[in-house]
């Protein structure tokens, strides 16, 4: 198996985060007890902070489009994208992948069903500190329509966004959804394709497994593969 360690350095905080692969045991006791007192994270887990627990809406979802089974807002993540991020997390997979690191957020119900206009005004209220917007799951393609609303809203506050999927590029394409395509023109950087838990080693900045792909449309990106 391939060792790998990645480390990414916050230079306003100081904090450094590292992505490892491959390390046994001994080696990952021997690099805490050098770096000091740690603390655990995934892609999807959040590490600084608590997340935020915006309140079940008491108005009727009338509208599929303005509302979203949502499980939790973080902010200030360093693994799940460039810079410092907001996340949005989805609640609810129709894809389930084994070994996946939150497998909490499977289940919609183990979220809250919360207003589009609520998510937005969470993020948007930090958006000074943070350089884009990550919105994983859960599946977020499980709920198109939502997030396309959501997607809408923070392209009028030019928010760098960034969507995780355990589908794949081509898979979402092929179904033909106006809400699926519209969100996949209106993104800046789409991660795709189910968590591998054997195929962890040498995955590159932010993706869990080596089999995701990333893709650009925007901000420089220009259809670019990683």
């Amino acid at each position: 198996m391939t060792k790998e360690i990645t480390f990414i350095l916050e230079p306003d905080s100081g904090n450094l985060t590292t992505e490892v692969s491959g390390m046994s045991t001994a080696v990952l006791t021997d690099l805490r007890d050098d770096l000091g007192t740690s603390q655990n994270v995934n892609c999807g887990k959040p590490h600084k902070g608590k997340a935020v627990n915006l309140h079940a809406s008491n108005e009727t979802a009338s509208d599929d489009n303005q509302f979203i089974w949502l499980y939790r807002i973080f902010h200030n993540s360093v693994v799940d994208g460039p810079g410092r991020r907001s996340v949005v997390q989805v609640s609810g997979c129709s894809i389930r992948c084994p070994g996946c690191y939150v497998p909490d957020t499977h289940d919609r119900h183990n979220g809250k069903l919360v207003s589009v206009s609520s998510v937005v005004r969470e993020v948007l209220s930090r958006s000074a500190e943070h350089d884009g917007v990550t919105i994983l799951g859960g599946e977020p393609f499980d709920q198109a329509g939502p997030v396309a609303e959501m997607v809408s809203r923070l392209n009028r506050f030019n928010q760098q966004i960034l969507v995780y999927s355990g589908n794949t590029l081509v898979t979402l394409i092929a179904r033909h959804d106006p809400c699926v395509d519209y969100i996949l023109t209106h993104i800046d950087v789409l991660i795709d394709g189910p968590f591998e838990q054997f195929l962890n080693a040498k995955t590159g900045e932010y993706r869990g497994s080596s089999n995701q792909q990333l893709y650009g449309w925007k901000a420089g990106y220009e259809e670019t593969r990683f």
